[in-house]
């Protein structure tokens, strides 16, 4: 059997957001709220498939892939950050959803502020999971040397290409994959292996598309930009007012956890959850912890009306 077919996934849709967008969708009750998953950079809906089917008996889940990602195209379109918003937008305007719940991790989770800060009526709530925020002040709060020297090669346009082909090269889909896990998760072992089995599928899939390794370098390059030329971000992140879950792996190795406690003591109506033992992929990492969380946040907040009030069972 195919390894994505093994997930048992919802059929894949298409919708047309000045190019085809592929995503794929769990539904849910009718009552409850529509969450919207964005992944990260290198990521696509894949990321989502470990906890989307619990998300979907609270509410209706739709999980896309970006542009340059997963299985959608570029097809003319940039794939940097302030170009995906734009799909991510087109996405939610083409399906002509309701204020939705977006759930973005890494990259997905610097384009959910983006689109809250931009079209707050568009969104109900934030759910981000270890999201790309602007770097903080404080030296010990910048991510590793060996980090920012990859992204620092990547905005090197001659230096990034060959980089990242030769990496594929050396590596092959399976590991390219069992290294992004290293790094992203804090165990890679606790990994559903079928759910790594996927992502070497669709990696294996990418390495044939001529514009795979184009796409991931000119969204990195994008980052890049945002973290070193950090003002305008953060601006921008002060000026959400959407309610936002913020979770964060204490061991996330590419986005430092500092940089979610800064942005979120910025924000009365935002909540800091912070994973002990975890990396920068939680959804993955530990899909039950990660599910109880957001189901805790969703009935705090009442969200989707669906709060289990303490007088009514004290």
């Amino acid at each position: 059997m195919d390894a994505i077919e093994a997930l048992d996934l919802p059929g894949s849709r298409w919708v047309d957001v000045e190019g085809p967008v592929h995503y794929r969708r769990w539904d849910g009750p009718a009552d409850g709220p529509t969450f919207v998953c964005v992944h990260g950079l290198g990521g696509s809906h894949l990321n989502w498939a470990a906890v989307a089917p619990g998300l979907s008996r609270r509410g209706t889940v739709l999980a896309l892939d970006l542009a340059g990602f997963g299985l959608t195209p570029p097809e003319g379109r940039s794939t940097s950050v302030g170009a995906n918003w734009r799909v991510l937008h087109g996405f939610l305007e083409a399906l002509d959803l309701p204020p939705v719940v977006l759930v973005g991790n890494s990259m997905g989770g610097m384009l959910s502020l983006i689109q809250a800060a931009h079209a707050p009526e568009s969104v109900e709530a934030l759910i981000l999971v270890d999201a790309a925020f602007p770097r903080v002040r404080n030296f010990r709060g910048q991510p590793g040397a060996r980090v920012a020297a990859a992204f620092a090669l990547y905005s090197s346009r001659r230096v990034g290409e060959w980089l990242v082909s030769e990496r594929a090269r050396r590596l092959g889909p399976e590991g390219l994959v069992r290294e992004t896990f290293r790094l992203c998760a804090a165990d890679p072992t606790a990994i559903d292996p079928v759910l790594t089995a996927a992502h070497i599928e669709m990696t294996r899939q990418r390495m044939d598309f001529d514009y795979a390794w184009q796409a991931f370098l000119s969204a990195a390059r994008s980052i890049f930009r945002s973290q070193v030329y950090p003002s305008k971000y953060r601006a921008l992140v002060r000026a959400v007012r959407t309610p936002a879950l913020v979770m964060h792996g204490a061991r996330d190795q590419l986005v430092p956890v500092a940089s979610a406690v800064e942005a979120a003591a910025d924000h009365p109506n935002w909540k800091l959850l912070v994973f002990e033992n975890l990396g920068h992929i939680p959804q993955m990492e530990d899909p039950a912890r990660w599910l109880s969380a957001v189901g805790g946040w969703l009935d705090e907040r009442q969200i989707g009306g669906r709060r289990e009030r303490a007088e009514e069972t004290g």
